[in-house]
């Protein structure tokens, strides 16, 4: 499929990482480099891909930046960076000028899907930090799992002017097949304009089973219905996805869930909707 845009891919090197998180798991065995990413890609070309932060360390993202800038130095097809950041800290402005001297830096997340305050980023100072995100126009990528929607559907409502983008669906229950209350959530969403969603693997935990294209169908189908193209984004969550479908079978997958639709609202899917969002040029 061309032209391709992968949204949401990782990179690591263990040595470098204050907090690993997902990347200290054994599946993995070390680092994960371009040219791992490359051979599970096979024969899939890319007109771009977006590396998103792993390092769990509430600290500086610049060293993850640095190391994406290395690759991308050597990769062009690396044309952005989500960068970590601390949103509710209270050097966010401070730590958003830094990253701004990166040219390659289109976002910033502080992923919130492990606080066990499920109503983490309803709280005070990380809705403070999402609307001073707005205000230097960066984009704010949330990665927060379906039983925290609530959460994330009050801040959305209260950061108008911050352009948000959902990870993986929102996360569902894609292992039980239950869509509710996910569903009722991502159309809360939905109905605010300034929110985006990644059409990207769920992975809950480590250990979860194979999923394929009628496990995820409802819930694709959902966000179809609610977001439309023009606001979905193709992604793989490579490596993580690795854990319950190869890269190439994830790409089937959303090809065939999105045959239906016109040429011009799958590239929107595919390509347009991350060049525009992530500000990658044409």
């Amino acid at each position: 499929m061309e032209p391709l845009i992968d949204s949401h891919f990782h990179l690591w090197r263990q040595a470098d990482m204050r907090e690993p998180g997902i990347a200290a798991h054994p599946h993995f065995g070390g680092d994960i480099a371009w040219k791992d990413y490359a051979a599970a890609r096979g024969p899939i070309s890319l007109a771009g891909a977006i590396a998103v932060q792993v390092d769990q360390n509430p600290g500086d993202g610049e060293p993850e930046v640095e190391f994406f800038e290395r690759t991308a130095a050597e990769h062009p097809e690396l044309r952005g960076i989500v960068a970590f950041a601390p949103v509710e800290g209270p050097d966010l402005a401070g730590h958003i000028d830094r990253l701004s001297q990166h040219p390659l830096v289109c976002g910033i997340r502080r992923n919130t899907q492990h606080e066990a305050d499920d109503a983490y980023c309803a709280r005070e100072a990380f809705i403070a930090g999402v609307r001073l995100l707005g205000q230097h126009g960066v984009v704010c990528d949330i990665c927060a799992r379906h039983w925290q929607l609530e959460s994330v559907v009050a801040m959305a409502a209260a950061c108008p002017d911050t352009t948000i983008v959902i990870n993986h669906l929102g996360k569902p229950d894609v292992q039980s097949g239950s869509l509710d209350p996910w569903r009722d959530h991502m159309s809360r969403l939905a109905a605010m304009p300034h929110v985006t969603v990644k059409l990207s693997v769920v992975v809950q935990r480590p250990e979860d089973d194979n999923w394929n294209e009628a496990t995820v169908a409802p819930y694709v189908s959902h966000l179809l219905s609610e977001f439309g193209p023009g606001r979905m984004m193709w992604a793989s969550n490579w490596p993580v996805a690795a854990l319950v479908t190869p890269y190439g079978d994830w790409l089937a997958a959303a090809d065939a869930l999105t045959a239906k639709l016109s040429e011009a609202e799958r590239r929107q899917i595919f390509h347009d909707t991350a060049v525009a969002v992530y500000g990658l040029g044409s």
